[in-house]
């Protein structure tokens, strides 16, 4: 009440609109059109008007937003489905890939001198001070000892340093514990490549005359008693020299970050060697 009290001009129109509603048009006033009926026509055309647009604007309102609703169920719908097809997609990429790989170390399997045992890497070394390590999914029980080398399609990963029941760790190439007695493939110059502790190596005791040049390729020489001859190492990168003789910056040929499946080369290693130190270099 307080309201009509406030607005007693829009309490008055209201009554009227009603009371207009009341008023009966019969069939006479409507074909004589009395000055009554006009009135009528007048005072109930702008109300009934008002509440007709109202009517409308709430209906269209209603079914915009019942349409909305629709849509957006909808969009739920098809935003689930395209993520599930995006990520069977992604599983289906993955597995081509991972397909193409493993063809890759099959068919390098097959031209392998020594028998190999595939395997997968699995983890890095946990330890801050091994940090040029993977761990891979063979042990002893798949047949592996300790300085069985290790190896890709695309070249060499390292040394199978500890070996547990069912895995192994692997120490690579770019560790500054690893040596590998190695050629330069095209002038059969000979050195030992030995890891930085990064990503890189570095070929060391070539003599200033050595016939090494940026671009080179590096393979193994096969006489450290752990690879076998001719595995591609990588490629020369720099040359510097050092005192009387010149160091060669390596470039691995297998991205040692992205190692996924490795072949263990089946060959008991001659005599266990892990650091450059213990490697002699002689002909």
């Amino acid at each position: 009440m307080g309201f009509f009290r406030r607005y007693p001009l829009f309490a008055v129109l209201l009554m009227i609109f009603f009371l207009v509603q009341l008023v009966p048009l019969n069939n006479q006033d409507k074909l004589s059109k009395s000055k009554f009926s006009k009135v009528i026509l007048t005072l109930t055309y702008y109300p009934q008007r008002g509440v007709s647009v109202l009517s409308r604007f709430i209906v269209r309102k209603w079914e915009k937003y019942i349409d909305n609703v629709g849509h957006y169920e909808e969009n739920k719908v098809l935003k689930s489905n395209i993520a599930k097809l995006r990520e069977e997609n992604f599983r289906l990429s993955e597995t081509e890939l991972q397909n193409k790989r493993l063809r890759k170390l099959l068919n390098f399997r097959s031209e392998d001198e020594y028998e190999v045992i595939a395997a997968n890497s699995i983890a890095v070394s946990p330890s801050a001070i091994k940090s040029q390590v993977i761990i891979i999914d063979k042990g002893s029980r798949h047949g592996l000892i300790k300085g069985m080398p290790v190896k890709t399609h695309e070249g060499v990963v390292g040394k199978v340093y500890i070996v547990g029941k069912s895995s192994s760790e692997v120490l690579l190439i770019t560790d500054s514990l690893s040596a590998v007695d190695s050629y330069v493939q095209r002038s059969r110059e000979r050195g030992i490549i030995k890891g930085d502790g990064s990503k890189w190596c570095v070929m060391e005791y070539l003599e200033k005359a050595s016939d090494i040049i940026v671009g080179d390729k590096i393979v193994t020489s096969g006489k450290d008693g752990f690879f076998p001859k001719g595995i591609l190492l990588g490629t020369v990168v720099e040359i510097f020299s050092t005192g009387g003789n010149i160091k060669a910056k390596i470039r691995p040929n297998v991205d040692i970050n992205s190692v996924e499946e490795v072949l263990v080369i089946n060959k008991e290693p001659e005599e266990f060697v892990i650091s450059e130190q213990e490697v002699v270099v002689n002909e």
